[in-house]
C-alpha cells in the first residue's frame, strides 16, 4: 500500500511539473492565478507577467484537500485585479477565459450581479454609460457593450439563459474566435453566438477589474469559490479546453 501511494504521489508530481513546463512554454496564456498562497493578500499571477491580484473585503485563499482555491466568502468579498490589468485587457483579439467554478448554495444566484469576472471602464455603469466585457452565472451570459447594460447596448451576449448550478464545482469557459463566440461547461458546448466586438474595441483601457465584484450599483456580488483561473490571448479549442478539466472530479470529492 506504502509503495501505491508513493507511486501515485510520484505521478501527480511529474503531471504537475509537466503541465507547468507546458504552461510556461504557452505564451498565449498570459493571466493565471493558481491561488496557491496570498503573500500579504496579494494573489500572484503565474505567468510571470506581473497582473498580479489582491483579495478585497474578507476574499481568501485556502486549501481543500490538496487544491488551491480562492473563497470569496460571505461579507462581499472579491479579488482586484488591478488598474493596470487592463492594459492587457484592450489588446485582446481572439481570446479565452477559463476557470473552475463553484457557486455557493446560500448564493442568490438568480439575482442582478452575480459576476465571475467584469473588465468594465466605470466603477458603476448605467443603463447606456461604461464599456465592459463581464461573464454573470444568473443567465450563464458572456457580454461587452458599447456603453451601457441595456440590451440594445450589449452587442455580445452569448448565454444559456439559465442560472448556474449552485453546491458543486464546474469548469467554466468563453473562447471567442474571430465574431463567434463560445460558452463552455465542464468541457461541453452550453451555447455560441456572433461576437461582433472584442476587448480591443473598448478603445480605452478598463481600470476596474474584478473576480466576484458587480461594475452595476446595487447589483450582489458573487458568493463562490475560483480554482485556476486563466486568460489566454488565443481562442482554445475545445479539445483544449477539455485537457484543463483534470481537477474536476477531485475538487467535487474534496469539497463534498
Amino acid at each position: 500500500m506504502k509503495i501505491r501511494n508513493c507511486f501515485l504521489s510520484l505521478s501527480t508530481a511529474l503531471m504537475t511539473l509537466a503541465l507547468a513546463s507546458c504552461e510556461k512554454s504557452d505564451p498565449s496564456l498570459v493571466v493565471h492565478y493558481i491561488f496557491d498562497e496570498a503573500d500579504a493578500g496579494v494573489v500572484a499571477d503565474a505567468t510571470g507577467n506581473g497582473h498580479d491580484a489582491t483579495l478585497r473585503q474578507g476574499a481568501r485563499v485556502k486549501k481543500i484537500g490538496r487544491y488551491d482555491v480562492m473563497d470569496l466568502g460571505a461579507d462581499n468579498g472579491f479579488l482586484d485585479m488591478g488598474a493596470a490589468m487592463g492594459d492587457l485587457i484592450v489588446t485582446l483579439e481572439d481570446y479565452s477565459i477559463a476557470t473552475y467554478l463553484r457557486v455557493d448554495t446560500a448564493a442568490r444566484v438568480r439575482a442582478y450581479g452575480n459576476f465571475v469576472y467584469a473588465f468594465s471602464t466605470m466603477e458603476f455603469c448605467t443603463g447606456t454609460e461604461g464599456l465592459f466585457v463581464a461573464y454573470r452565472v444568473n443567465q450563464q451570459r458572456h457580454e461587452q457593450s458599447i456603453g451601457g447594460g441595456l440590451p440594445e447596448r450589449e452587442l455580445v451576449g452569448i448565454m444559456a439563459d439559465r442560472p448556474a448550478d449552485k453546491g458543486v464545482w464546474q469548469h467554466v469557459a468563453y473562447s471567442q474566435g474571430g465574431q463567434t463566440g463560445t460558452l463552455y461547461l465542464n468541457g461541453e458546448v452550453l451555447a455560441t453566438g456572433p461576437a461582433i466586438l472584442q476587448p480591443k474595441d473598448i478603445g480605452e483601457a478598463p481600470r476596474f477589474n474584478w473576480l466576484g465584484k458587480p461594475h452595476f450599483k446595487n447589483d450582489v456580488y458573487l458568493k463562490a469559490m475560483y480554482h485556476d483561473f486563466r486568460i489566454y490571448n488565443r481562442a482554445l479549442s475545445q479539445e483544449e479546453i477539455k485537457s484543463l478539466m483534470q481537477n474536476l472530479d477531485g475538487l467535487n470529492a474534496a469539497t463534498n
